[in-house]
């Protein structure tokens, strides 16, 4: 994933834990990650490894790959967003 991807597989994460009704605590228990991580990655100050998506990806009940295209869905919003604002 390209930088820019760390805000959008953060605004996924965020967007599929609140779909689902679990707290950045409730999905730490089930990825076996501190909720500061949770809270991290989904505010895009941290970029998650593989690893860590993946688990991220099972605590919400997900294939990676799942996960994966969400947050692409989610970047093309924004890029799309910031042309029209730019253009």
């Amino acid at each position: 994933m390209k930088q820019s991807s760390a805000p959008a597989i953060g605004e996924a994460i965020r967007r599929l834990r609140e779909e689902r009704g679990l707290s950045q605590s409730e999905l730490a228990k089930r990825s076996r990650l501190t909720q500061a991580t949770i809270s991290r990655i989904e505010s895009g100050s941290r970029r998650g490894d593989i690893e860590t998506l993946a688990v991220l990806a099972a605590g919400l009940g997900l294939a990676l790959w799942i996960l994966v295209k969400k947050a692409e869905g989610i970047r093309l919003i924004i890029d799309v967003a910031a042309s029209r604002s730019f253009g």
